[in-house]
């Protein structure tokens, strides 16, 4: 009976974790640029297990700026990012951004995760700023 249900949660956890990665979200900034949240990016090779970002155009002509939000590895599911705002005054752009925990007595997956988020501009943001709801700012992290 235990494996039953151990086998239901399995599957339960599994799909839940693949269907939550494909959503795009579609929201206007201050000044009416459109930006889009992304779970999933095909660029460059980075390394997701460390907290930041990185910035990316996919190495394409006017393509648009990925800027990729790395909540750093995690070793249980339950964790994710959630766009909170993005703030755009003259020329400084600032996302803030809301790490999502698991709470204490959660069920959860026993998996390494890599939380991310990816919002995507069609311009650079020369002087951009992304922190997370309590103030902690996140650093730029140098591709490999």
């Amino acid at each position: 009976m235990k494996k039953k249900y151990f086998l239901i949660f399995l599957i339960i956890s599994v799909l839940c974790a693949f269907t939550g990665c494909n959503k795009t979200e579609k929201i206007k900034l201050v000044e009416n640029t459109d930006y889009f949240v992304q779970g999933e990016f095909t660029g460059k090779y980075l390394d997701i297990t460390k907290k930041g970002y990185y910035v990316d155009t996919l190495n394409q002509p006017n393509a648009p700026y990925y800027y990729i939000i790395c909540m750093g590895e995690k070793n249980t599911g339950g964790y994710s990012l959630k766009i909170k705002e993005v703030n755009k005054i003259a020329k400084k752009t600032e996302i803030i951004v809301e790490e999502i925990e698991p709470a204490e007595g959660d069920i959860v997956t026993t998996a390494l995760t890599y939380p991310t988020v990816i919002v995507k501009f069609q311009e650079s943001q020369e002087n951009i700023i992304i922190k997370n709801t309590k103030g902690e700012e996140f650093s730029r992290l140098k591709e490999y």
